[in-house]
């Protein structure tokens, strides 16, 4: 027998949903998809990080590696040079003499970044996570000729320079006078570098003894990008500008030098996200000079 349908029981509807669960289930979905995004986000964020290090490793790994074949760090280069037009992009600019000269002047390392084609590297190694060339400054006196040798050098010895350089006619005869100790040939040579402390703080500096100086300083300008130059040559403008010290790193910022003690200091600190003055994202890599030389395997001699 056929059977009417029976009727629905009072207090119960039928099947499928009110615009307030619909409502619900669209905000969970939203609250998820905003989830998974940050996430996304700051894995992403992290991969540039990561790179960045990973970037600077390689660097001061091929500086180490040039500084062993030609006993001297290189100049930057001009960081101005569109990569895709000019032969001289990625070279470092210095004179015949040994001077950087970037953009034509003598003691000039202004808009300098990390001199890939000298190195023996391609561009994409010198480019951080967020497409940015690496700035690069150098040590003035540390770019001329020899001047990354200390295998003359001995740190028992207590005699002065010869000519400008450790005493390479030292012997075990005439130890400990004839021979010149490392942080002889160190002394007001070396990059300052400051942190983000109101008071002036070096945490490096050519004007202690021994010199506590950077050979050079490279610097990756983080997520803002702020005062990096891109493969074009273009000076890049972050969406958070700089902080007020952050902006000493800038590769656009002065810097003319002929020694150590002329050059201004730059910046490395833990990193301060918030927008303002304190501003600081900057990855910084400042190896001091005796690091560099042993590295290089031109460290001082064991007497």
């Amino acid at each position: 027998m056929n059977r009417e349908p029976l009727p629905l029981r009072k207090g119960k509807r039928a099947g499928g949903f009110t615009l307030v669960e619909i409502a619900i289930v669209i905000v969970i979905l939203g609250l998820l998809l905003a989830l998974l995004a940050g996430m996304a986000t700051g894995m992403i964020g992290q991969q540039r990080r990561e790179s960045t290090r990973q970037k600077l490793v390689g660097l001061e790994t091929a500086l180490a590696l040039y500084v062993s074949q030609n006993k001297r760090l290189p100049c930057p280069a001009n960081g101005t040079f569109d990569s895709t037009a000019n032969v001289n992009a990625g070279v470092e600019q210095r004179t015949g003499g040994g001077l950087c000269n970037v953009g034509g002047t003598n003691n000039v390392q202004t808009n300098g970044v990390a001199p890939w084609r000298t190195l023996g590297l391609s561009e994409a190694d010198v480019t951080d996570g967020w497409g940015n060339r690496i700035t690069y400054r150098v040590a003035p006196e540390l770019a001329l000729a020899n001047a990354m040798d200390f295998t003359a050098c001995d740190p028992g010895g207590s005699g002065g320079l010869s000519g400008g350089v450790c005493n390479a006619t030292c012997t075990t005869a005439t130890f400990p006078g004839s021979c010149t100790p490392p942080q002889t040939y160190t002394a007001a040579k070396g990059l300052r570098v400051r942190n983000l402390n109101a008071t002036l703080t070096y945490i490096m500096d050519w004007n202690v003894s021994p010199s506590t100086g950077a050979a050079y300083v490279a610097i990756s300008h983080g997520e803002n990008g702020d005062g990096a130059y891109n493969s074009t040559g273009i000076l890049q403008s972050g969406s958070v500008t700089a902080g007020t010290l952050e902006a000493n790193n800038a590769a656009s910022a002065a810097f003319t030098a002929a020694t150590s003690g002329a050059a201004p200091a730059l910046v490395d600190d833990f990193a301060s996200y918030p927008a303002g003055t304190g501003h600081f994202d900057d990855f910084v890599l400042r190896p001091s000079i005796l690091t560099v030389a042993t590295k290089a395997q031109l460290g001082p001699r064991a007497h």
